[in-house]
């Protein structure tokens, strides 16, 4: 039986997303303006125009061939953007179990001189038995718990990824750390414990696909002797294979994982499946609906054997 999904929690977090969508102008975002001070500070009418009479003949003289639509693109360069936010329902099931897990990301890019920074934050809350473990932030310490359940927020991940601004090309590689925080409210949604590690993040188009994948090495920094330190490596590879404008294939899971302390045989996390993605235009943002279904074809003691995943995406980029 599916508990209900609409928690307390749940209900927060999806009364804070209509909030930030009903009061702050992501159009910027999509429309590539900047979100910072221009000119002395002020950003007022008078100074903007003072800075836009400087684009004079001197100034494409030394200049070469710039425009004045060309220098005041370079002085409305974004520095911080919000690129996308997702929401992934995934229903997972181990034998008559089954598990609600939710996750929210915010994906933003950062503009730092001549490099760029890509964060990746996701949060996430579920209601989940205790034979079951969900997610990055929650990896597996053995056996689970029979006959009881928890619900309420899940553990914050939060990734960095630094790389050269991407000028040509239609790949990028981005590296940095990966870091959890350990906000589960409750001990089976959650890790209990920091943890630190190295990551990357790459992606490239080669004709209709676009793939890649997040990696990333995670170390538990507790100092608590009863409590398993969380040694993990965790994966997220992504297909893209569009079809039509509108329509794709995709693999994109949960992640696969390897735990370097569990057993052999019970150190892999491997599902196999895929879906399909819709595209669609709202109010003049796009948006994505994704509905896919997996089988773990290697799985830990507590992963499900197979689960079903879905995805609303607003894409601001």
């Amino acid at each position: 039986m599916i508990t209900n999904l609409y928690s307390d929690h749940f209900k927060t977090l999806m009364a804070l997303f209509v909030f930030l969508i009903s009061n702050f102008d992501l159009s910027g975002a999509a429309n590539g303006q900047d979100w910072y001070h221009l000119g002395d500070g002020t950003g007022s009418p008078d100074t903007l125009n003072s800075e836009l009479r400087s684009c004079d003949t001197s100034f494409v003289q030394t200049r070469g061939d710039c425009s004045c639509n060309d220098w005041r693109s370079e002085q409305h360069e974004t520095r911080f953007k919000l690129t996308e936010f997702n929401i992934y329902p995934t229903f997972s099931y181990l034998g008559e179990q089954v598990g609600n897990y939710t996750e929210f990301e915010f994906a933003s890019k950062t503009q730092l001189g001549r490099f760029e920074l890509e964060n990746r934050t996701v949060m996430n809350v579920a209601d989940l038995p205790g034979t079951i473990k969900l997610g990055p932030a929650n990896p597996d310490e053995g056996p689970g718990t029979a006959n009881v359940r928890g619900n309420g927020f899940g553990d914050i991940l939060s990734g960095f990824f630094f790389s050269r601004k991407a000028h040509r090309g239609k790949s990028h590689l981005g590296i940095g750390p990966v870091v959890t925080f350990p906000t589960a409210s409750n001990e089976l949604l959650g890790s209990n414990q920091y943890t630190l590690g190295p990551g990357a993040h790459f992606n490239t188009e080669i004709g209709r696909l676009t793939t890649g994948f997040f990696i990333w090495q995670s170390w538990g920094l507790t100092s608590n002797p009863s409590k398993k330190q969380v040694n993990q490596l965790f994966g997220k590879p992504f297909f893209l294979y569009e079809l039509t404008e509108k329509w794709n294939l995709i693999y994109i899971p949960l992640g696969l994982s390897h735990s370097w302390k569990s057993p052999s045989g019970d150190d892999w996390t491997v599902p196999i499946g895929g879906g399909v993605r819709r595209l669609i235009k709202m109010r003049g943002k796009t948006m994505g609906l994704q509905f896919q279904a997996f089988d773990y074809v290697a799985r830990k003691p507590t992963d499900p054997e197979w689960e079903l995943r879905c995805t609303i995406e607003f894409l601001f980029d």
